[in-house]
């Protein structure tokens, strides 16, 4: 069923760097993650208080057995066959909309690229991605023009889609800045920064902002982080989170990260989430990168790095991330920065696996860890 989902040069790449593996990760980017992940918000709340709070609002928490902050959700699904044919009216929505709907989102106007023009209110739709793969089937609450032509609103209330997560931006505890919705590769990350309210920390590219509410979240809001993002939108909308999760020990700077040395700072600890591929983010109904990409990101990301480094104090430490699985933009870059005069360090928190060739990085795979891709390194600059 994959084998449509990526490219013939992606899939042939992955057989080169992860052999027999590679066709178990290709079928686990499929799904949705089998657990998903919100991290308590420590400066509002306890994980024991919120999840009282969740199970009052009808979801089932569990404890992560790895991080006191994290909370996760079992999925739910797959809800019917890879060959259902349901033979209902159609609906399709865009590769966004439907990687939403696949794991348990309302179908919203925007995300509607096709309907079935007689389509009527309250009739049962079938949902497929532009591919023709099934992601859910629903409810149209408008008719099949409207939803066409609609630039708000519900377009379909799915019932039954393929794999269920649960919703939780209009929850009241969501509202009240109580967690936030982020994978457990993610909160690691923090962890392995190992921040102190004495430090001078930069997030470089802190936008939507879970890494850095969790570094002011383990400072309990002393000190000061510098968050980098060369995005208007996407700073505007950082803030905003901030402001939710009552975070104050934040100063946000709108520049390209790349050219952070101007700045003439000399951090003590860098956070690097660089720019990616994302090839490790799930569920993905099909991928259209390939190897050639691959290599182009890694070169822009050297640029981030070296902007890191000179940022950098003397003794001072980079943990460098990203949240795809290839060679090159992960071990690869790890050996540029040791060219560089950084030296690996042990991680504080270690759930993952090894890396290729080397031990002191970690790597988050779909089908063995279950969650999304991910890659983890600590350094440090002598």
């Amino acid at each position: 069923m994959y084998e449509d989902a990526f490219p013939r040069e992606l899939r042939e790449y992955y057989r080169r760097l992860f052999g027999r593996e590679a066709e178990e990760i290709m079928a686990s980017l499929r799904t949705p993650v089998e657990k998903y992940y919100i991290r308590v918000n420590t400066l509002k709340t306890s994980r024991d208080k919120l999840m009282r709070i969740l199970r009052r609002e009808g979801l089932k928490p569990k404890r992560s057995p790895y991080l006191k902050e994290g909370i996760y959700f079992e999925r739910e699904g797959p809800n019917f066959p890879d060959d259902y044919e349901p033979g209902l009216k159609r609906v399709v929505a865009n590769k966004f909309a439907s990687e939403s709907v696949y794991q348990g989102a309302m179908l919203y106007a925007p995300g509607v690229l096709k309907a079935d023009r007689s389509i009527k209110p309250g009739e049962e739709v079938e949902i497929r991605d532009p591919r023709g793969l099934l992601v859910g089937i629903g409810i149209a609450r408008m008719g099949g023009r409207g939803m066409i032509t609609a630039t708000r609103g519900v377009a379909v209330e799915v019932t039954i889609p393929k794999f269920k997560l649960p919703s939780l931006s209009e929850l009241e505890s969501f509202k009240e800045g109580l967690f936030y919705a982020q994978s457990l590769p993610s909160m690691v990350v923090t962890h392995v920064l190992e921040p102190s309210e004495e430090e001078l920390i930069i997030d470089m590219a802190a936008a939507p902002g879970g890494k850095t509410s969790h570094i002011a979240q383990l400072m309990q809001n002393r000190g000061e982080i510098i968050a980098i993002d060369k995005s208007k939108n996407r700073l505007k909308k950082m803030e905003e989170e901030l402001k939710r999760l009552g975070v104050k020990n934040m100063k946000l700077i709108r520049m390209d990260a790349r050219k952070l040395p101007e700045l003439g700072l000399q951090a003590d600890k860098i956070l690097l989430d660089v720019p990616c591929t994302a090839l490790g983010i799930r569920p993905k109904l099909w991928e259209s990168r390939t190897p050639k990409d691959i290599g182009a990101t890694a070169r822009y990301q050297r640029a981030f790095i070296w902007a890191a480094i000179k940022s950098l104090r003397r003794d001072g430490v980079l943990v460098y991330s990203t949240c795809t699985l290839s060679y090159e933009e992960n071990e690869a870059n790890v050996k540029y920065m040791l060219e560089k005069g950084l030296k690996p360090e042990e991680q504080s928190i270690f759930v993952g696996s090894h890396g290729i060739g080397m031990d002191d990085v970690q790597r988050f795979y779909p089908n063995r860890q279950l969650t999304q891709g991910f890659f983890i390194a600590k350094l440090r600059k002598v």
